[in-house]
C-alpha cells in the first residue's frame, strides 16, 4: 500500500519535526519516524476487525430482541443475512488476519457504544434491509453489502475519526490509503474458500523501504547546511530565513535524492517533490521549488556532480 511518494511524506514530516525540536539526536527522530509509518497499518487492521464486530453485536441484539415481553414477529424470527455473512465468517476465520490482530494488539474490546452507534447508522437504511430481506443471497449480494457498509457508514463515520485520533495523531494522514486497502482486501475474498484472501502489505518491499526512508532522512541531516548553502547560492534575491521552512527541506530533500541516491532518475525526484509541496507548504511553493530546483540541476550536471547509474538512468 505504502508507496516511495508516502515514504517521502513521512521524512518530510519527521524532517521538519527534527530541525524544529530542541532535541538533534538523529537516532531518536529515525526511531519517532519508523514509529509513525509502522502505526499507520493499525488502521488497515481495525476497519478489517470491524464487521466481526458489528456481527458480534447484530447477534446480541437481535437475541435481546426476542426475550422482549411483547415480541413482533420479526423479533422472533429475524432476518439473518448479515449475521451469516459468509464473508465476514471469511475474516473471522482467517490464520492470518488473526496473527496480525494479535501482534498488533487490535480489538474492539470495550467499545460496545461505539461499535452500536455504527450499527444503528446502517441497519435501518434502504439497501440494508433490502440485502436483510433477499433469499438465497448470493456470495456477492454479502459482500456488497459489506462495501456499503463501509463506504456509506464506516470511512464517513467521525465517531471512527475521533476514535483514530485519539490512539495516534499518526492515523488521519493516511486513512484512506487504508480504506483502499480494505476495500482490496474484501474484493479478493473468494466464495470457495472465504477465510485464505490475501491480506494487504504496508509495503511491498519493506526492507529497501526502510532503508530508503532512514537513508534519505539521515543524509538531509548530515549535509544540511552543505544543502541550504546549495539553496542560497540559487535565491540571492531571497534571505534564506525568509523562505518557507517546509520549501527548504522539500529542496534539501530533493537535493539529497539528486546526489545520493545514484538509482533514482532526476525526473522523478524533481516530479515527486513538487508534488508533495502542493499539499505541504503554500500555492506559491510550487513554482519556486521548481525554479530552484531546475537551476540547481542544471549547475550541478554541468559541473559532473550528479551521478545516476543503472539501466536508462545514464546521462
Amino acid at each position: 500500500m505504502f508507496t516511495r511518494r508516502h515514504i517521502r511524506e513521512k521524512v518530510t514530516k519527521a524532517l521538519y519535526a527534527f530541525f524544529q525540536s530542541d532535541n538533534h539526536e538523529i537516532a531518536a527522530g529515525e526511531k519517532e519516524l519508523f514509529h509513525s509509518i509502522d502505526r499507520v497499518y493499525d488502521v488497515y487492521l481495525y476497519y478489517l476487525s470491524l464487521p466481526a464486530a458489528l456481527k458480534h453485536y447484530a447477534t446480541n441484539y437481535l437475541e435481546d430482541k426476542k426475550q422482549k415481553k411483547l415480541p413482533t414477529e420479526e423479533d422472533l424470527n429475524p432476518l439473518l443475512n448479515f449475521v451469516e455473512n459468509p464473508l465476514i465468517e471469511g475474516l473471522e476465520n482467517s490464520s492470518e488476519l488473526n496473527r496480525l490482530l494479535n501482534k498488533h494488539k487490535i480489538n474492539w474490546t470495550g467499545e460496545q457504544e461505539l461499535i452500536k452507534k455504527l450499527y444503528f447508522s446502517f441497519k435501518e437504511e434502504i439497501w440494508f434491509r433490502s440485502y436483510l430481506t433477499k433469499k438465497d443471497a448470493s456470495f456477492e449480494d454479502h459482500r456488497e453489502v459489506i462495501y456499503e457498509i463501509y463506504e456509506q457508514c464506516l470511512f464517513p463515520s467521525e465517531v471512527i475519526r475521533q476514535y483514530f485520533e485519539d490512539k495516534s495523531i499518526y492515523w488521519l494522514d493516511d486513512i484512506e490509503l487504508m480504506q483502499t486497502g480494505v476495500l482490496k482486501t474484501i474484493k479478493g475474498i473468494k466464495q470457495d474458500s472465504p477465510s485464505e484472501f490475501r491480506i494487504q502489505m504496508l509495503h511491498k518491499e519493506a526492507e529497501e523501504d526502510r532503508k530508503f526512508a532512514s537513508e534519505l532522512f539521515r543524509k538531509t541531516i548530515v549535509h544540511s547546511d552543505q544543502y541550504q548553502k546549495e539553496i542560497a547560492e540559487r535565491t540571492q534575491n531571497w534571505e534564506i530565513d525568509r523562505i518557507a521552512k517546509m520549501d527548504v527541506i522539500l529542496m534539501k530533500m530533493a537535493i539529497c535524492e539528486l546526489l545520493e541516491f545514484p538509482s533514482i532518475p532526476v525526473k522523478v525526484t524533481l516530479d515527486e517533490y513538487i508534488e508533495i509541496s502542493k499539499d505541504y507548504s503554500s500555492p506559491q511553493s510550487k513554482n519556486f521549488i521548481n525554479g530552484v530546483l531546475d537551476r540547481l540541476v542544471s549547475d550541478l550536471k554541468r559541473n559532473d556532480k550528479i551521478n545516476k547509474t543503472g539501466r536508462g538512468l545514464v546521462e
